[in-house]
């Protein structure tokens, strides 16, 4: 009787898990994982609903999606999931244990908190100027260009914008691949785990770390050496960091301070340059919508830089990057780990469980936006304002939402009508061979070729 009891109690206790995705004999779900995981996790949380398994290969993954895995993550859930298991042996490796990606409570929220102020649209009221300068620049190097590789640009200008406006001094874009390169191994080996550990010892690789120690140690001379009246005239972000972190020794080593000198450059850097390059094609495959993104843009570019305030006001451009976000979110999903046990929607999660919060799976559902296929930028004006929902989360949810998220929505409508004021932007390739891949977030195929022209 006693055996019987307990047999049943496990069957019953499995019985509650979540539902798995069917897939093939050994590799599971792999193949369209690998093909495209957004539209692979949303077709599944169709089928399945706001909880279920997939196999990949040997490991198993748990999804969460939609308002109600937002509300959970964000809410009575939120102290449920860690994220040392995605990013711990990554910090581990490149001798940051303790970076604010890698770590939940007291610690993180120590470097969250002191980051906030440092990444809010306050910081840059008065700072529109720095942050239009490097995208100048790029302009001026590109303008005149044919058959321009338009994603490798704003990645560049990208990267210029964040070194100069945060770390006061703008890296070659080679050496901003390396750091991205070095960066992206890491997590590819001991995040993702798509990499045998052998690809951390290829010369490529070594290479990559060479050139990222370097910069590392450059942007920690220049902070250094700085006087204080360079502070108070310009302030940098590792003016404040340093010192913020170095007050807590028994939390920071020397390696989790230094990381703070790659993050700005590595962290958002494709999610914001991909989200740029999805706009401009849309612009480029719409010309009636180009028409009317371009006269707000002279409206507002037309005499000199917009402030602030006037960014915030460019409903119709800040309408086209919330749409695009909606409909090609490059950061659909988060990944954690189950701290503990807990249940979600009747199904049992264990602890240990790497699971995926994926945010983005209501952006089209009609439950929460009319006519959701339709690419509409009016969305998110008074009295619709349909980004001001929980099913609306571009930049993550939850205690580790994405940081610059505040800094990006200057950025953007920023770079996009610098682009769009000073350069005639034409297709140098053909359209309909532009491809969606993945990397691990999504970005535009390498045959993304445009004509630069200067505009008259």
């Amino acid at each position: 009787m006693g055996s019987w009891i307990g047999d049943n109690k496990r069957v019953m206790q499995e019985s509650i898990r979540p539902p798995m995705v069917s897939g093939l004999p050994l590799v599971g779900s792999l193949l369209p994982l690998l093909n495209n995981p957004h539209d692979f996790i949303q077709e599944a949380y169709h089928r399945y609903g706001p909880a279920f398994r997939f196999r990949a290969a040997h490991r198993e993954y748990v999804v969460l999606a939609g308002v109600k895995a937002n509300r959970f993550v964000s809410g009575e859930g939120k102290d449920l999931f860690g994220v040392d298991t995605f990013w711990g042996k990554a910090g581990e490796y490149m001798g940051c244990p303790h970076m604010m990606i890698a770590v939940d409570g007291d610690i993180h929220r120590y470097q969250r908190n002191a980051m906030m102020p440092l990444l809010s649209q306050t910081a840059f009221k008065n700072r529109i100027e720095d942050l239009a300068e490097p995208v100048e620049l790029i302009i001026k190097e590109y303008r005149g260009v044919r058959s321009a590789d338009i994603g490798a640009i704003l990645r560049q200008l990208i990267s210029n914008q964040i070194g100069f406006t945060l770390q006061g001094h703008m890296s070659s874009y080679r050496t901003v691949q390396q750091m991205i390169y070095y960066f992206g191994s890491v997590m590819n080996v001991y995040g993702l785990r798509k990499w045998p550990a052998a690809m951390l010892r290829t010369p490529r690789f070594q290479y990559a770390k060479y050139v990222t120690h370097q910069h590392v140690r450059k942007t920690l001379e220049i902070a250094e050496a700085r006087t204080e009246d360079q502070k108070q005239d310009r302030p940098l972000y590792l003016d404040a960091m340093l010192p913020i972190m170095r007050a807590k020794p028994d939390w920071y080593c020397e390696g989790d301070i230094a990381v703070h000198a790659l993050l700005p450059f590595v962290a958002a850097l494709d999610t914001v340059a991909s989200t740029m390059g999805f706009i401009l094609y849309r612009l480029l495959t719409n010309p009636t919508l180009a028409e009317h993104i371009q006269k707000e843009v002279d409206l507002y570019f037309g005499n000199s830089l917009p402030s602030l305030k006037q960014l915030r006001e460019m409903d119709d451009l800040n309408g086209l990057i919330k749409e695009t976000m909606r409909i090609q979110p490059t950061g659909f999903g988060i990944t954690r780990s189950a701290k503990t046990d807990f249940e979600f929607e009747g199904f049992k999660i264990r602890q240990g469980a790497e699971i995926l919060v994926f945010t983005t799976a209501d952006h089209r559902n009609p439950e929460y936006f009319h006519n959701p296929e339709l690419f509409d930028i009016q969305r998110y004006r008074a009295p619709r304002n349909e980004h001001k929902q929980v099913a609306y989360a571009p930049f993550g949810k939850g205690p580790h939402s994405c940081l610059g998220a505040s800094l990006s929505e200057i950025m953007m409508p920023l770079n996009l009508g610098l682009l769009l004021n000073k350069l005639v932007i034409k297709p140098a390739s053909e359209l309909s061979k532009v491809k969606l891949r993945f990397n691990p977030a999504p970005v535009l195929s390498d045959n993304f070729k445009v004509d630069l022209f200067p505009r008259k």
